[in-house]
């Protein structure tokens, strides 16, 4: 959907250019824009080179074992239910989030997904997602940030005075969200609990 939104888009501002007369201010804001695009994305590379790799230094060095393992009391109540297997790669994927890694979290909560989906004798029987899911799917979503670095790359990369100053405002946020969000989570769950009993 979102291609057919863009292609509309593009199409509405090239007619509209060419209508106008305004082929080459058209010509030369393409052109521009291509070219920005590309320095942004080299600007933006470091940044996620530098944190990717950190977090695959981190799982090679079994620092992110050791870590699921710290959390394995928290992560035992907030998905009840769940496997060793599935808390790993949950607490791989809230660690990449918590450095602002989406793209390196992403594969993370999707691997976290399939475990919890295959561990569940409810998802296998009519495809619906499990209360562990729901929270899963919640706490990915909001994802409290201590080092927003996607966010840090970009305001650098648009020539920020102080690209860091969002750290705290980003961290306060997002913890709310998260907070809110597991609330939200545990509500209804009781709430559905009860109906179902």
């Amino acid at each position: 959907m979102m291609n057919w939104i863009w292609a509309g888009i593009a199409i509405v501002g090239i007619t509209w250019g060419l209508i106008t007369g305004q082929q080459a201010a058209l010509s030369q804001g393409v052109l521009q824009g291509a070219i920005d695009a590309v320095g942004l994305c080299v600007k933006l590379a470091g940044g996620f080179a530098l944190w990717s790799g950190l977090l695959a230094i981190l799982e090679k060095g079994g620092a992110m074992e050791s870590l699921a393992k710290a959390a394995e009391p928290l992560l035992r109540r907030l998905f009840p239910g769940t496997g060793l297997k599935a808390r790993q790669s949950i607490a791989m994927n809230m660690t990449a989030n918590l450095l602002g890694l989406g793209n390196a979290a992403t594969p993370q909560g999707l691997e976290a997904m399939r475990r919890m989906g295959a561990e569940s004798s409810v998802n296998e029987s009519n495809g619906a997602a499990t209360d562990a899911m729901c929270v899963f799917l919640v706490i990915n979503a909001s994802s409290i940030q201590l080092f927003p670095t996607t966010v840090i790359a970009m305001r650098a990369a648009a020539g920020s005075a102080s690209p860091a100053s969002i750290v705290t405002a980003t961290l306060v946020s997002s913890g709310i969200s998260t907070l809110a969000g597991i609330a939200a989570c545990v509500i209804l769950r009781n709430v559905f609990w009860r109906r179902r009993a």
